[in-house]
């Protein structure tokens, strides 16, 4: 007889908020066992992934601990917004030796982040398509690399709720897995930055962000993407929309541009449990719900 799946504990930091969810895999479709959030009065993703305060460490701990304690998850994982980490896509020849292929991936962090030759470069990296060239098969490497500071604090989150270990999952992807049939374009739009995928039933193909909110920038973020994944704005069958600035005057030049009215993304789609709540409120969880699959 099998043993029963385990359990995927995961949280998500937005600002001041944590959001948390733990899910059971099942034959019929993932389950929500517990879902809730907590909002702090202090910026909790920042003394998180950049200023690095021990008593708001402490705090977040203590609410994540609230939410999952007693989790029968090994590991947690923590839904990052690609604000707070070195993210990026590298084009690399399928054919390369692994060991060749990780240091490719090292190199182009260390850059990337602005690393000295002397620092540790730990590299969470997941392969998301092969697309044929005239120079062969190259593979979309997507890589999430944040500070060894970083680690530290995550490694004390993961201790703290009793599991052993931690695994990063960048937001733009896990968005994209509860994107929902077809192909979907979908937008996190939040008052200091704009992240955007791209997925084909669920199936991440591309990610961005960047740190402008105007609307035109919001459109260029969302075509770019589009042209990265190979995606014609006419192929969409919808946008799906995310974050705390997701209004019509941010959206109106994207759905305009690409002929697909906005929409709030449904992240609760794939489970059996949806809680009564307004849709913005439910859409937030995408980042968070999508780390679990």
């Amino acid at each position: 007889m099998s043993e029963p799946a385990r359990a995927v504990a995961v949280a998500g930091l937005s600002g001041r908020t944590l959001r948390f969810a733990e899910v059971v895999p099942g034959e019929t479709g993932p389950s929500l066992r517990r879902l809730g959030a907590a909002d702090f009065d202090f910026g909790a993703e920042r003394a998180i992934f950049e200023t690095g305060n021990g008593a708001a460490l402490e705090t977040v701990a203590e609410a994540l601990v609230e939410g999952l304690g007693g989790t029968t998850a090994d590991a947690l994982v923590l839904a990052v917004h690609p604000t707070v980490t070195t993210s990026f896509f590298s084009r690399l020849p399928v054919a390369l030796a692994p060991d060749v292929r990780a240091g490719q991936l090292r190199q182009e962090t260390a850059l990337l982040a602005d690393l000295s030759p002397t620092q540790a470069v730990r590299v969470r990296s997941r392969s998301v398509r092969v697309e044929a060239t005239p120079q062969g098969d190259r593979e979309w490497v997507h890589v999430v690399h944040v500070d060894e500071t970083v680690h530290v604090r995550l490694a004390r989150l993961a201790e703290v709720l009793g599991v052993g270990g931690y695994d990063l999952a960048d937001s733009t992807r896990a968005a994209a897995a509860v994107a929902g049939p077809g192909a979907s374009l979908v937008v996190g739009a939040f008052a200091e930055h704009t992240e955007v995928a791209v997925a084909r039933d669920g199936v991440f193909l591309f990610g961005t962000h960047g740190p402008s909110t105007a609307p035109a920038d919001t459109a260029y973020f969302a075509l770019a993407a589009l042209q990265q994944a190979g995606i014609d704005a006419a192929d969409l069958t919808g946008l799906r929309v995310y974050g705390d600035d997701a209004t019509d005057e941010r959206l109106d030049l994207t759905a305009e541009f690409t002929g697909a009215e906005a929409t709030w993304i449904d992240p609760f789609s794939r489970f059996r449990r949806r809680p009564e709540a307004d849709p913005a409120e439910l859409a937030a969880f995408a980042p968070v719900l999508g780390g679990a699959l």
